[in-house]
């Protein structure tokens, strides 16, 4: 029963929009907790996950199939021909160095984060860029 459910996940887009949303909200738990925790880079770089995943949802629910395998914010929007502001476009861009960060461990030294003050301002970025993605995804009809 389990296979058949992952067959069907793979080819109804409303369950792969559906399972991209779950992982987004989880992911927004998930960096609440780490910044409670005063895990800060690891809290970014879930807030570029979370972003990321919302994305995706957006492009198998506008084109109903595979979003490409990019992890840049930026690309993203491109391919969801989404007109995101410049102020917003460089906090995605700052937001995508603690993906590549987490992946690539030599990176992690020129992103580091040690202090809240800091943290915040990504956080506050990473919740501005959610706010205008879901005004603007009403193009592709995702919840809000």
């Amino acid at each position: 029963m389990k296979k058949r459910d992952n067959k069907q996940k793979k080819t109804d887009p409303e369950l792969r929009v559906k399972s991209w949303l779950e992982k987004h909200k989880e992911d927004l738990r998930a960096a609440k907790a780490m910044l409670e925790a005063r895990r800060y880079l690891w809290c970014a770089f879930i807030c570029q996950q979370a972003i990321e995943k919302y994305l995706k949802a957006g492009y198998v629910k506008k084109y109903h199939r595979i979003p490409p395998y990019v992890h840049k914010l930026e690309r993203l929007c491109q391919e969801l021909k989404l007109s995101v502001p410049q102020d917003l476009l460089k906090a995605m861009v700052d937001i995508d160095k603690y993906y590549v960060s987490a992946r690539y461990p030599a990176y992690k030294e020129s992103v580091s984060i040690k202090h809240f003050k800091k943290d915040r301002k990504y956080i506050i970025s990473c919740t501005l860029l959610l706010k205008r993605l879901k005004l603007q995804s009403r193009t592709f009809y995702l919840p809000k």
